[in-house]
């Protein structure tokens, strides 16, 4: 088997592709925007999560929010 080589990063991270179904995509971009993460962060926390590390996912607690103002 061959060793592991990152690609080139861009930023803090390294590209991604791949090709799913449409149907997939929908719903990857559905619950995606219903756990307000982006689809990369999404897929990020769908990989950490299959391995058993904390993820954005199930550790909603501790996830960056943005605080919610509420008007009088």
């Amino acid at each position: 088997m061959k060793e592991y080589e990152p690609p080139k990063m861009i930023g803090r991270r390294v590209p991604f592709s791949m090709r799913v179904l449409p149907e997939q995509h929908r719903r990857a971009f559905e619950k995606a925007a219903a756990l307000g993460l982006s689809q990369a962060d999404y897929i990020g926390a769908l990989i950490d999560r299959d391995h058993g590390l904390p993820n954005a996912i199930d550790d909603r607690q501790n996830a960056e929010e943005l605080p919610i103002t509420r008007s009088a």
